[in-house]
Formats: C-alpha cells, sequence, structure tokens
C-alpha cells in the first residue's frame, strides 16, 4: 500500500490547518526554528512527500537569513514495502547482474536487488541481503554502524557515505559525496548529510508518519 504524506503536508490553507501547523512545529523539538521557517515555505508551495526532500537539499539557514543549500547529493523517501514516494532526479533502486571477484582471476555474475538491499539494511542493519554488498543507486557502499533501537544506519562509500533512518512507516535517506560543494563553497559532509535526514525523520515521526 502506497503511503500518504501526513496530514499536515496538504496544500490548502485553513484556520483549523494553520493551528494543526502550529502545534506540530512546537511538538517537533528536534527541528531547528529556522527549519520549520522553511518547512512551513514548502508546506505553502508543494504538496506530497516533496517537501521533504527539498527539506533535506536545504536544511540550514545562514546568518545572513539565506539557506545552505545542496546539502546532500541525493534523497528519497521510501515506504516500507519499497515504493519511491519521493526522490530526487536520477534516483532508483535498481535490478542488475554485477560481477563480483571471486579471487585474483575469477569473477562471478551476481543479481542486484537494490530494493531488497535497502530494505535489509534500513528495517534490520542487515548488510548482507546481496553477495554484492550494499549496493544503493549503483554505488557501493559499507556499513559504518546501524542503531537498531533507532533503525539508523551510517554508510560510508568512496569520498562521501549516506544516512538511512527510519519512521513509523517510511524511510527517509540522504548521501553526500566530498567532491560536492554546498552552496556556501564548503564540501558536502557527514554531519550535514546525518543532519538532514534527522531532521526530516523526527518531523516525520512527529507528524504521525
Amino acid at each position: 500500500m502506497i503511503r500518504r504524506p501526513p496530514r499536515s503536508t496538504r496544500k490548502e490553507s485553513s484556520a483549523a490547518s494553520d493551528v494543526y501547523k502550529r502545534q506540530v512545529w512546537n511538538e517537533s523539538l528536534s527541528v531547528h526554528k529556522g527549519y520549520k521557517r522553511l518547512l512551513l515555505y514548502f508546506f505553502a508551495k508543494m504538496s506530497g512527500w516533496d517537501q521533504y526532500i527539498n527539506g533535506m537539499i536545504m536544511n540550514k539557514q545562514l546568518p545572513d537569513g539565506t539557506w545552505l543549500q545542496s546539502v546532500v547529493q541525493e534523497a528519497a523517501i521510501v515506504s516500507f514495502d519499497g515504493v519511491l514516494l519521493a526522490v530526487t532526479p536520477g534516483f532508483e533502486l535498481k535490478t542488475y547482474d554485477y560481477d563480483i571477484q571471486v579471487d585474483d582471476v575469477n569473477k562471478k555474475s551476481v543479481k542486484v536487488d537494490e530494493k531488497e538491499i535497502f530494505l535489509a539494511l534500513a528495517k534490520e542493519g542487515n548488510s548482507k541481503a546481496s553477495e554484492a554488498g550494499i549496493r544503493i543507486n549503483n554505488v557501493k557502499y559499507m556499513l559504518a554502524s546501524y542503531n537498531p533501537d533507532m533503525k539508523l544506519a551510517y554508510l560510508s562509500k568512496a569520498k562521501g557515505g549516506a544516512c538511512i533512518m527510519c519512521t513509523k512507516s517510511v524511510i527517509v535517506y540522504a548521501a553526500y559525496s566530498t567532491d560536492l560543494k554546498m552552496s556556501n563553497g564548503v564540501a558536502q559532509s557527514a554531519g550535514t548529510c546525518n543532519n538532514a535526514v534527522d531532521s526530516v525523520a523526527q518531523l516525520l515521526i512527529s507528524n504521525g508518519a
């Protein structure tokens, strides 16, 4: 079943919905005030899950009042059955054949089901769902750590990494690359990526999602 976004994300505006939104923001203590204002802007301009993707891409307000952009390389909101609810352009969970090195000479072709890999990793911290290891959007990752209580995974890759966190009904994902610059000229980092995922996941949890 495709999960609908929390009802606070509706595009219509009314006095009742505005009261509800203010209540949600007050309860979302883990999200700083500037970030709340940013998501309020997305609530007014966008519908569905896309606002949360934009909330990860633009996740921090700078001293001059502008928003730090290009915080992450890619992001996704995924249902527990693997439906891509919202993604940045180019993100997919693919199925393909991949050659793994058996020894110094020989290779072996194995099937890679990225959806299966992603769900097993997010829900259980299982990094061995495929002989090819962890592969997301055709990129190889290593599991750095997994918190089973929070269902929170930190991943590493060449010149970057990713963060995955489960809410009550969806999975929040974002990746970063140190080769890419944020709008302030500083390279993307684990800290900004992890904060983006945590902020959106905690807001979704407070909304009941």
